[in-house]
């Protein structure tokens, strides 16, 4: 019984820092009203905070490791520098809060309130995110590798600079996200499930998202100029009105995919799969199209102008009214 007791006192004592009262009336912390202002630097490893109220407490380089703060209210809390790995934060309220430079790796956020929150630097590496609401949120140089963030919310946040390589953003929404020089590489975005994600009118200048599985993807009216795509599977994607200049496409998968009115000057697609994409509208002004395959793609009404189209398969290509017509296609017609 000794030996019990023993055990259990550290989390009876974290929750009564919390929440300012020895001893608690409760099993649990989500029993006692946190009145303390700060609980910062401590350790609460391990500890029970099953719907704490933590609302607006300074917790700056707290110690939650493996903690359960299922249903938690962190609403407007600052966690600058919090250890939170392998955290259980289920459901939590957290909109506002401030997880900046906070280890999460490992933590379970699914479907917490995230809105307008604050991971700037933090790492999310493994992270579980799914069906999470980030409207609004900063994530700016996180590091998210292999998180999952399938269905998540993430509507103009804030991943400038974000490692999100391996990530799986399955059926996630990023409409007007900003996502300049984020790296991506081997990202799951593309169709896993209902629906793709949605990128539409998403910032991704300068960004890797080489090998990413964008397929079915939304990218309508995004920014990709100078990003990196290469090896990407973009098939049946939507890319009308996108600005794409200098991207670089080779070895991509576009078949199938909506380029309407695209600006794709200065791209590179070598030896990228174009066959039956619509780019009916788009700039292709000095893009490099060696050794692509075009075959049955829709070139009306583009701009071909310094186009180079060496090795280039263009059978039952579409291409009238086309600015400038390079030699391989008049040869085909």
């Amino acid at each position: 019984m000794a030996c019990r007791a023993r055990l259990l006192l550290p989390l009876v004592a974290a929750a009564c820092v919390l929440a300012g009262s020895w001893p608690l009336p409760r099993s649990h912390a989500a029993d006692a009203s946190a009145t303390q202002a700060s609980a910062q630097g401590r350790s609460f490893r391990g500890a029970d905070l099953r719907g704490a109220a933590l609302a607006g407490k300074n917790l700056d380089g707290a110690v939650f490791t493996g903690a359960n703060l299922v249903g938690a209210d962190l609403s407007g809390a600052s966690l600058k520098g919090a250890d939170l790995r392998e955290a259980y934060l289920r459901d939590a309220k957290a909109k506002g809060a401030d997880f900046g430079g906070a280890q999460l790796g490992g933590a379970d956020l699914t479907r917490a309130d995230l809105r307008n929150a604050r991971f700037d630097g933090a790492d999310l590496a493994s992270a579980k995110l799914d069906s999470a609401r980030l409207e609004g949120a900063s994530l700016r140089g996180a590091f998210m590798p292999g998180a999952s963030l399938v269905r998540a919310q993430l509507a103009r946040a804030n991943l400038e600079r974000a490692t999100l390589s391996g990530a799986n953003l399955t059926q996630a929404v990023l409409v007007e996200a900003r996502m300049s020089d984020a790296s991506l590489g081997a990202a799951a975005l593309g169709q896993q499930g209902p629906s793709p994600a949605t990128l539409a009118g998403a910032d991704l200048s300068r960004s890797v998202l080489a090998n990413a599985n964008l397929t079915s993807v939304n990218l309508r009216e995004a920014i990709l100029d100078d990003a990196t795509l290469t090896g990407a599977q973009l098939a049946h994607a939507n890319l009308s009105w996108v600005r794409a200049r200098r991207v670089d496409l080779s070895r991509a998968n576009l078949a199938w995919t909506r380029i309407y009115s695209g600006d794709l000057r200065e791209a590179r697609l070598t030896g990228a799969t174009m066959s039956h994409a619509q780019c009916e509208g788009t700039d292709f002004t000095g893009a490099d199209l060696r050794d692509t395959q075009l075959e049955s793609a829709d070139l009306n009404q583009t701009i071909m102008t310094g186009v180079v189209m060496n090795g280039a398969k263009t059978e039952r290509v579409l291409a009238h009214g086309v600015t400038n017509l390079p030699k391989a296609l008049r040869d085909d017609r």
